[in-house]
């Protein structure tokens, strides 16, 4: 349904020896989930981002590293990001360098938001996945903060870390993420995020180049120019995931954030055969069934952000929806190969 969002498979370079290296078998994983190794060898190729964050997603199980994109964040390099890499790199500064990669992301990733928000005297670089289809994507999150972090160490050298680290993703089990970044870190954040001082904007990039500047900025621009459409669907169902989070999945809060009104979203949702209730309903199973599957998470706190105020209710919708209560579910999803 609609239009699907791609990533270039530069973004997945190296994935297949990291598998390996974990103890993983790439090319089943490949071939479950139709990714040509041939395809993913070409940086220049387009892989569906649905298929590239269910592919951390199954690395990660079949490895039994739960850190598995955090660890391939860390090892990924910014020249492996082909033309956006490298004007990152050339930029005067990190201030340019961050807005240079905020700008011609979607190059590299569709459907997705990167931007720097001013907080005081401290910057958020925010990262955030818009199509809402894409429910599973801890993993991708958490590679990506380490992509970016990476960045920050060019600059700042390899003792660089932030003074905050926020996930939109619940708290995991035994999670990581801290020891990754040396930082504090929070889940259930409005958006993926790295905070650090402002003053660190204007560190010089060590291999800062003017002269190149001109002639990738020209390479870049027509591949910005010629993005992947939004699709209306894709991006509902994304404010409605994103309003879980942050209390605001209501369909007056999600016309607002549209800049239409209820009933214009109304209308255009018709338009497309589906209905603003069956989209919030296939969200909160979606994520109720991603999060029950993953160990550790406490049913308790995935009912509060569904809505649920009870437990008792949550665990009903869920064995509704799934034919089994959330605890065998998880035990389920356990022992499944």
């Amino acid at each position: 349904m609609g239009v699907e969002p791609h990533i270039a498979a530069a973004a997945a370079a190296g994935i297949e020896a990291l598998i390996g290296q974990c103890g993983g078998d790439a090319p089943s994983l490949l071939a479950g989930l139709a990714l040509p190794a041939a395809r993913l060898a070409d940086p220049t190729q387009r892989l569906s981002l649905m298929a590239y964050c269910r592919l951390f997603e199954q690395a990660a199980a079949q490895t039994g590293l739960d850190d598995f994109g955090l660890r391939f964040g860390q090892q990924y390099a910014p020249e492996q990001m082909g033309a956006l890499g490298a004007l990152v790199l050339a930029s005067p500064d990190l201030g340019a360098a961050l807005r240079n990669l905020c700008a011609y992301f979607p190059v590299l990733q569709e459907h997705s938001c990167l931007r720097l928000r001013a907080q005081g005297a401290v910057i958020a670089l925010e990262y955030q996945i818009g199509d809402g289809r894409i429910t599973q994507r801890r993993q991708d999150a958490e590679l990506s903060l380490a992509v970016f972090a990476g960045i920050f160490r060019r600059a700042l050298g390899p003792g660089f870390a932030p003074l905050e680290v926020q996930f939109e993703h619940l708290r995991p089990a035994g999670a990581r993420a801290a020891s990754g970044f040396r930082a504090p870190v929070y889940y259930a954040a409005p958006r993926n995020a790295l905070l650090f001082p402002a003053e660190l904007l204007a560190a010089k990039m060590p291999g800062a180049d003017a002269a190149r500047l001109p002639g990738l900025l020209a390479a870049l621009r027509p591949q910005l120019a010629d993005g992947g459409a939004r699709d209306f669907v894709g991006q509902v169902l994304g404010l409605i995931r994103d309003g879980f989070l942050n209390g605001a999945a209501q369909i007056d809060q999600v016309a607002q954030r549209l800049g239409v009104s209820r009933a214009g979203l109304h209308r255009r949702l018709r338009q497309e055969g589906v209905a603003f209730s069956d989209l919030t309903a296939r969200i909160r199973r979606e994520l109720a069934q991603d999060y029950v599957g993953q160990p550790g998470i406490a049913f308790t706190d995935i009912a509060l952000l569904l809505g649920y105020s009870e437990l008792s209710a949550f665990t009903r919708a869920f064995t509704r929806w799934t034919g089994r209560s959330p605890a065998r579910y998880r035990q389920a999803c356990r022992h499944a190969p």
